[in-house]
């Protein structure tokens, strides 16, 4: 499976981790885009919420099309990503 940009919020999203990735100053314009759209709080026991706020991934619609590579990337360890990705599906 690969990843998906399926909304705008998420399309921000990933702009602003490459820009993170990349050491590049637009990361916070990137954020500021990203938390601007309203999305749907991920829910306060999902697994690594933390975790996934730390990388930038809040609402569902941040992981709406994520990948146990793309969580990866962003810093989750592969059981982690895993687990994360199981969790959503139950969503």
């Amino acid at each position: 499976m690969s990843s998906s940009i399926n909304n705008r919020r998420r399309y921000y999203l990933l702009k602003r981790l490459y820009a993170r990735d990349h050491n590049l100053d637009s990361e916070r314009v990137w954020q500021s885009k990203q938390e601007g759209i309203i999305g749907t709080a991920l829910p306060a026991a999902f697994p690594l919420i933390a975790v996934l706020s730390t990388a930038g991934y809040s609402t569902v619609e941040d992981l709406d099309g994520a990948d146990a590579a793309e969580l990866c990337v962003a810093g989750l360890t592969s059981h982690e990503a895993t687990a994360v990705l199981a969790a959503f599906s139950a969503l």
